[in-house]
């Protein structure tokens, strides 16, 4: 059975404050069908900083750190998929 400290508590915590953050920048591209004030180039550097940082993770088997990174990347995923689907579209009207 896992038990979690304080320090994991906080820690899951502070990984919820950030969805939360990437969450408004979700609901902002679908609200304004665009992603035309974001860095591809850098969602994309900060995609793979974020699946580098869950796969060390995972080899330090620290599920506090695993679970709240697996939700940064579940998370981010569906935002980098808004950003690529209107930045698609934008290109296709031009």
């Amino acid at each position: 059975m896992m038990v979690m400290n304080f320090l994991d508590r906080l820690t899951l915590l502070s990984y919820v404050a950030l969805n939360i953050d990437i969450l408004f920048q979700i609901r902002r591209i679908y609200q304004t069908k665009s992603s035309k004030d974001l860095s591809l180039i850098g969602m994309t550097i900060r995609y793979l900083a974020i699946i580098i940082i869950l796969i060390k993770f995972i080899q330090l088997s620290d599920v506090a750190l695993i679970a709240g990174q697996a939700l940064i990347a579940v998370t981010f995923t569906v935002y980098f998929i808004f950003a690529l689907t209107y930045f698609y579209y934008r290109k296709q009207k031009i």
